[in-house]
């Protein structure tokens, strides 16, 4: 894939609902699926350094063996390309309820494979040198149901509190996940250049 110099953006796992302008790669034949491919056994057909841009939503928890994926991402994406990252946070009640979930995500998920970050206050150990990006944006999203006016509209300001500095996301993950469930989280990652 992409020996004509196109530009080339995937969305993973992208199901019936592929981001447009992407081309959408799943394990399903649905409606938007460009290529049907199971993904755990890696991309063999994409070119190293080959992809600008990834797109992934509510699909890495699915996977057995997250590593090898963004190990695979890593491979492929090219020097500065982007990767967009949304999984459930693992506050996220409704996360138990899908079996087919296989993995946990919360606000240091991807600094594990990142260049520390002097922002953030915590700090994870490197396991694998080989994947490595620079985490350019987080931000924790908190839904509610949609019925309850009132529960969406306290959800959407302690959004907008914890989201306010790098600061209150690392508090609400240290102190505040048992009293205010966040939904999703959402990451930017870029390829770092070496």
């Amino acid at each position: 894939m992409n020996d004509n110099g196109l530009t080339l953006k995937i969305d993973l796992g992208c199901g019936p609902n592929k981001k447009e302008g992407f081309k959408g790669m799943d394990i399903l034949p649905l409606p938007g699926v460009d290529f049907v491919v199971n993904l755990e056994e890696g991309f063999p057909f994409i070119q190293d350094n080959s992809v600008d841009e990834f797109y992934t939503s509510h699909f890495l928890e699915h996977i057995q063996n997250f590593e090898q994926v963004l190990a695979e991402i890593h491979r492929t994406l090219k020097p500065g390309g982007i990767c967009t990252v949304i999984v459930p946070h693992f506050s996220n009640p409704y996360y138990y309820s899908d079996y087919t979930h296989k993995r946990f995500f919360g606000y240091y998920s991807f600094d594990y494979f990142s260049k520390p970050d002097k922002k953030i206050k915590r700090t994870v150990p490197v396991y694998n040198e080989k994947i490595s990006f620079e985490i350019l944006s987080r931000k924790l999203i908190f839904r509610s149901s949609r019925f309850r006016v009132i529960n969406l509209f306290k959800k959407h300001i302690i959004q907008r509190i914890f989201n306010f500095s790098v600061y209150f996301q690392e508090v609400y993950e240290g102190l505040f996940t048992n009293l205010f469930t966040c939904y999703e989280i959402h990451f930017v990652l870029r390829k770092l250049i070496k």
